[in-house]
């Protein structure tokens, strides 16, 4: 009967534990990234009891009661809500955010993040979000508390203009009008006409078929107009060839050009298209740099950029340094002109080489030569002026990016995930926050939506896992069990009762 009394004992100190468990969930069904806990109890020792029997087959023993085993948590995913800020972030899938505060690293998954007066991205708790730098593009290998100047010039809160390296001009020549004339060769009609000292546009509508103008910038984020101006020259055995010049307003001019008839002329040279339509071929000149573009001896041969793609160089006025800027068509030249003109003396000489066209492969958006009206297809150029943040955001692949003023975007940092060997022997620190002893095994860290790591959901917050119908059912089986126990312990008083009476 005594051992009756202790083992009731240890039930309801048991269950007693395990409706704390249970208390505990229950409280934090509204906590941000909150993971449920289950109670799990083990029994204790037994002891021996005296069996009669001779035939008894089986150890004969009476329990001692129970005790907690273990208060697992379950992280299992939790449900998602829209969060407030750019900077509510949730995790979708395995893994956790890295925070640090004090040197002292820690883990969790509630991802409410707010930048703080200085510039720190932090929780409510003052630990600061882990994350790899990006420069140019380059993450850094090791991560760092995440912190922006958003002040400072050269801080995350300015982006500085860029210089034009790369245009591209996918353009339909459809006419078969030879507007421009005249020049010593067809081909570099449109240069010869260029009049830079003009008080009005420096080739007129009558003199070209199609003009495509884009804006570009220099270094200093100043804009400036470059068109690229095309004209018919002819047909032979099929083929089908047009010249061009490429130009700036030429009070932009700012190279030894400038003030002269050359002034704002760039480049000229020719396209050569298949009987389909296709392009061939190309040339490209440098304007000559003494101004006259009737100088055809002056005109030489284009270089190639790294990729291979045909470039200008252009002294604009308000610009720090000349810039050399790729002109594609949509021709895959490989850094090497197939004609072998090294002036555009050469090529007048002998244009024959201009109508072979060797076939170099076209990309599938290039220029043609359909008929019909001349039109641009698409434009695009790499530059941009000077612009200031705007907005921030986290997309799945754990990248904080900025949106600027001049309508670009940077990537700033990379958002790094933690997971470890055994999850379940994270130590539970309070404020959401986990910590690893050694007990968890390796901890490795990866990038969201890479190996087994999970995907960052931007503006969203993950809610608590806890399963109300779950916790209030193990309710009723932890009192069921409180109840009982406590029934053992009154009905063994009243036996002890009975045998003290009997002693009376």
């Amino acid at each position: 009967m005594m051992s009756s009394l202790y083992i009731s004992a240890t039930g309801l100190r048991t269950h007693g534990e395990g409706m704390a468990s249970i208390g505990n969930n229950l409280a934090n069904v509204n906590t941000v990234g909150f993971k449920q806990s289950m109670m799990l109890y083990e029994d204790l020792l037994s002891s021996g009891v005296n069996a009669s029997s001779n035939y008894v087959t089986n150890m004969s023993q009476c329990g001692m009661g129970s005790s907690v085993l273990t208060n697992r948590t379950l992280f299992l995913q939790g449900g998602f809500e829209a969060g407030n800020d750019p900077m509510d972030l949730a995790i979708s899938g395995g893994g956790f955010f890295g925070v640090a505060k004090d040197s002292v690293l820690e883990y969790t998954r509630a991802g409410n993040f707010r930048f703080d007066k200085e510039g720190n991205l932090i929780d409510p708790s003052g630990f600061s979000l882990m994350g790899h730098k990006v420069t140019n593009g380059v993450v850094s290998a090791g991560a760092e508390p995440i912190k922006l100047d958003l002040v400072s010039d050269n801080g995350e809160g300015r982006m500085p203009a860029k210089a034009t390296g790369f245009v591209s001009l996918i353009e339909n020549l459809g006419s078969t009008e030879d507007r421009s004339g005249g020049g010593e060769s067809p081909f570099f009609s449109l240069a010869a006409n260029w009049n830079g000292t003009s008080e009005t546009d420096p080739l007129s509508a009558s003199q070209y078929s199609h003009a495509s103008p884009i804006t570009v910038y220099d270094d200093a984020g100043n804009m400036h107009t470059l068109t690229a101006y095309f004209d018919y020259v002819g047909t032979s055995d099929g083929k089908k060839v047009y010249e061009y010049v490429l130009g700036v307003d030429p009070a932009s001019d700012a190279s030894a050009a400038a003030g002269t008839v050359g002034a704002g002329l760039l480049a000229a040279g020719t396209l050569t298209f298949s009987a389909q339509g296709s392009l061939e071929d190309m040339t490209m000149f440098n304007a000559p740099s003494d101004g006259n573009p009737a100088n055809l001896s002056g005109w030489t041969a284009a270089s190639f950029s790294a990729d291979g793609t045909p470039r200008i160089t252009a002294n604009l006025a308000g610009a720090t340094a000349a810039q050399n800027i790729s002109i594609d068509f949509g021709l895959e030249m490989g850094g090497s002109w197939s004609g072998g003109y090294a002036t555009a003396a050469d090529l007048a000489a002998n244009p024959e080489g201009v109508y072979a066209g060797t076939g170099k492969p076209a990309r599938a958006s290039s220029c043609t030569s359909y008929e019909g009206a001349s039109a641009s297809v698409s434009q695009s150029q790499d530059g941009y002026t000077e612009g200031f943040i705007q907005s921030l955001a986290v997309d799945g692949e754990g990248y904080l990016t900025g949106k600027y003023s001049n309508n670009q975007s940077m990537q700033l940092y990379r958002i790094p995930l933690y997971r470890f060997t055994s999850q379940d022997n994270l130590t539970l620190e309070g404020s959401n926050h986990y910590s690893a002893s050694d007990e968890v095994g390796a901890i490795e860290s990866g990038f969201p939506g890479e190996e087994n790591f999970g995907a960052i959901r931007g503006q969203e917050l993950e809610q608590s896992n806890v399963d109300m119908a779950r916790e209030f059912t193990t309710m009723i089986t932890t009192q069921r069990g409180f109840q009982m126990n406590s029934k053992v312990i009154t009905t063994s008083d009243q036996l002890l009762q009975k045998a003290l009476e009997i002693k009376r």
